[in-house]
């Protein structure tokens, strides 16, 4: 994980934001709250999913207490990010998973105790795929029905989240189908298609090639919260809850995707399709259900960036 501390300007007061997960989107967050704060700098600190966290945990709430001590408005903020799990994950996966948010929220709470409510924050990163499998034109009110225990168990993070309102301000996001790349993050299906192509390999789809998904850059949802973040620490007034979908509004197949993919890097892509996909429901949603100040990149631009920074990896030879 990593803890984040910024200075005091006229536009905002001091504050420390812990990061939990620092894989595709909170890689991404890390690097916009840099550019968003004044005087920001980071610190990486240890915490895994062991059973036993609890020196991780003392070396964390010590590290932050001592930076927000003798700052009356100082704000603090959790993000979680570190949700490792996928649709196919197990009950137990999924239990586990929650057992380390528990965690990390014991932890939040111990750190944000001696600060008014209204200038603590905590960012949730849940999963608009999980939630809506299966579903198509979904906006704001539309009801989720998980069709797998991963789907289940993100609902129930949620709940867990909303009640906690020792929290303060709290904000539950969405993301749809991530895409995009970072260095050392688990590599999703895009970036898998452009390092096939790249290496003149053949791919497997686990899909079909007429799903429709709904595919948002992780670098737009990097920017969403480091405005989240920004915004608390200038006006930490509210100790309220928001629930927010962060979707591009715009569904494409996979066949437009591999065509993308294709035109971007100026190579030929080989697929290979599984004949028995588990994970083809098609999951859209409407672009009405945008929150506001979310901007997502058009898909075209977002996977010629991605293809530029897996190029990139390549060209060092740290692709593989």
């Amino acid at each position: 994980m990593i803890l984040l501390d910024w200075g005091r300007t006229a536009g905002h007061a001091p504050g420390v934001a812990a990061i939990f997960g620092t894989g595709l989107i909170g890689g991404n967050a890390v690097g916009a709250l840099q550019r968003n704060l004044s005087h920001a700098r980071l610190r990486h600190m240890p915490w895994d999913w062991s059973l036993d966290t609890s020196g991780q945990a003392q070396q964390i709430v010590q590290a932050a207490r001592n930076v927000l001590e003798g700052q009356g408005d100082a704000v603090f903020t959790t993000i979680w990010a570190a949700g490792r799990s996928g649709f196919g994950t197990d009950v137990q996966g999924m239990q586990d998973e929650f057992a380390a948010l528990e965690s990390v929220v014991d932890l939040a709470l111990d750190i944000g105790a001696d600060l008014p409510i209204n200038r603590r924050c905590y960012i949730h990163l849940s999963s608009a795929g999980g939630l809506f499998e299966g579903q198509t034109c979904c906006g704001t009110d539309t009801m989720p029905k998980p069709l797998r225990p991963y789907g289940e168990y993100k609902l129930a993070q949620e709940a867990y989240i909303r009640d906690c309102i020792a929290l303060g301000r709290r904000h539950i996001l969405r993301p749809s189908s991530v895409y995009g790349y970072a260095p050392g993050a688990r590599r999703g299906l895009f970036a898998v298609l452009i390092a096939k192509a790249l290496q003149g390999q053949t791919a497997t789809i686990m899909g079909a090639l007429g799903t429709q998904r709904d595919y948002v850059f992780a670098d737009d949802i990097g920017r969403f919260i480091a405005d989240l973040v920004h915004d608390h620490a200038s006006d930490p007034t509210s100790a309220g809850l928001s629930t927010s979908l962060l979707v591009s509004g715009r569904p494409a197949t996979i066949y437009e995707v591999i065509g993308m993919v294709r035109d971007s890097s100026g190579r030929p892509l080989f697929v290979e399709i599984d004949p028995r996909p588990e994970n083809a429901r098609h999951n859209t949603f409407l672009r009405s259900a945008l929150p506001s100040g979310f901007r997502p990149t058009g898909l075209q631009e977002g996977i010629a960036l991605t293809v530029r920074a897996v190029s990139g990896e390549r060209s060092q030879g740290k692709l593989i």
